[in-house]
């Protein structure tokens, strides 16, 4: 119960920073995913969408959130919120490179229980998942993702993700 609480407070927080002048609203595609080591055979097209507000857009530090939905590596659905903070480590001419991270609480029926078995954090069917990415965006607007999730199961030895964006409404 805590968890969500926490979640749910800094959730409302990071909303509540969106009429501020450095708002960007983004919508977004979820794409692919590529296991590590997989014992098994994943679903590694992930189709699906998101959408997002960063805050501080465009400044060397920036952060946001991000809601969303895809086909998962189970072939069922994922349902998710998240929040992530990114830095521009480099500048080349219109292309900027960013590294930074990300944590969300994500909708993996599949998973659930045995996250719970060894006392990672879950709520209902979400389990808690964080991890580094790397995000490059175009002068234009348009962004690309890969995230990076650190799992060790029997399954697979981490996983990345690949997700790309683009800006609407202009930035407020």
């Amino acid at each position: 119960m805590s968890l969500r609480v926490c979640f749910l407070t800094l959730v409302i927080s990071l909303f509540s920073h969106a009429a501020s002048a450095e708002t960007q609203w983004r919508i977004g595609a979820n794409l692919a995913s590529i296991h590590i080591n997989p014992e098994r055979e994943f679903n590694e097209f992930n189709p699906g969408m998101f959408l997002s507000a960063t805050f501080r857009s465009g400044q060397r530090f920036e952060y946001g959130v991000q809601a969303g939905a895809y086909m998962n590596s189970y072939s069922e659905r994922t349902i998710y919120t998240s929040t992530y903070a990114n830095w521009r480590i480099a500048q080349f001419g219109n292309v900027d490179v960013r590294l930074g991270g990300f944590v969300g609480l994500f909708e993996y029926p599949v998973l659930a229980e045995r996250a719970r078995g060894i006392g990672w954090p879950t709520v209902g069917d979400y389990i808690l998942a964080l991890g580094p990415s790397l995000k490059i965006e175009l002068q234009s607007g348009v962004d690309f993702t890969v995230g990076f999730l650190p799992v060790k199961t029997k399954e697979t030895a981490g996983v990345f993700t690949f997700q790309m964006s683009v800006p609407f409404g202009g930035r407020r």
